[in-house]
């Protein structure tokens, strides 16, 4: 904005709380004794058989259609639950329509949004599950030298139906820097970047300085789940130690769980929509 300089630090206490799991996403990966060859090799007669149903968000479902499809979420050492799994691809907002068992929105912050229920409906099974970078979407071959996301103006989406939009608000607060759609960068996750639409332009994931958090796409189950169809939830979560499915994640623009997911808390996240609701209607 023209005339106006800001001050640097605009990082709420928040946003710094989520920020230092960027760091320690490049330095820690998941380590699990599971291996999809030993599930495989493993599997007994089935003392229990279930149905489950996963909804996932479109990147996530794609990964675990050939997951499945490849033996994953075979009965683990121990476990004579054997599951004939489904795959949905379901927007996180529009999980309310399913009846899944599992869901895996791309973070913890959906299953905490206000005035949805979802906190009461969904437990939390393992809060990370893979990872993708969001931030600042450049264009491509356009260099993050010198951004500076916390004086950057940006183009957001509206944060009750997108994802990155309310990470980046928890993250930065809401000012004269942040606006519905606008002029300014684009807010975006890795995924996303990557299917977009080539007549929209061609935008390289968040990376370096542009890149200010991750999402966690956690595993939940609902509340109340019965006994055989948590215990299949927890074979499928058991074999995500093999090589195949990192190489997966890796295929779609995602990365390993990260070590120390913070989705934030309901109230919190009410706050921030609050802001972002006085400066739209401002």
């Amino acid at each position: 904005m023209a005339g106006i300089h800001r001050r640097r630090g605009r990082l709420t206490k928040e946003g710094r709380r989520i920020l230092g799991g960027v760091a320690l996403l490049a330095v820690f990966a998941p380590v699990t004794a599971y291996t999809l060859n030993a599930a495989i090799a493993h599997v007994q007669s089935c003392g229990t058989e279930v149905e489950l149903t996963v909804a996932a968000v479109p990147e996530m479902a794609a990964v675990l259609d050939d997951f499945v499809a490849a033996g994953g979420g075979a009965p683990s050492r121990g476990s004579d639950v054997c599951a004939d799994i489904t795959v949905e691809a379901v927007t996180a907002d529009a999980v309310g329509e399913t009846d899944a068992d599992v869901w895996i929105p791309q973070t913890g912050l959906w299953r905490n949004l206000p005035d949805t229920g979802r906190a009461d409906q969904w437990e939390v099974l393992q809060a990370s599950t893979a990872s993708a970078a969001v931030g600042i979407a450049l264009p491509e071959g356009e260099s993050t030298d010198g951004v500076l996301p916390d004086e950057a103006d940006v183009a957001l989406q509206d944060p009750r139906e997108h994802p990155a939009s309310l990470m980046w608000i928890i993250l930065f607060g809401v000012d004269d820097h942040t606006a519905l759609g606008g002029e300014g960068h684009r807010v975006m996750s890795a995924p996303e970047a990557a299917s977009l639409d080539p007549e929209e332009g061609a935008f390289q994931a968040p990376a370096g300085s542009a890149q200010v958090a991750q999402f966690e796409y956690p595993m939940l189950v609902r509340a109340g789940l019965g006994d055989g169809e948590r215990e299949a939830a927890q074979n499928l979560l058991r074999s995500y130690g093999s090589d195949h499915y990192y190489e997966l994640l890796a295929q779609h623009d995602l990365g390993p769980a990260i070590p120390q997911p913070s989705p934030s808390s309901t109230e919190v996240i009410e706050g921030a929509l609050r802001s972002w609701d006085e400066r739209e209607g401002a």
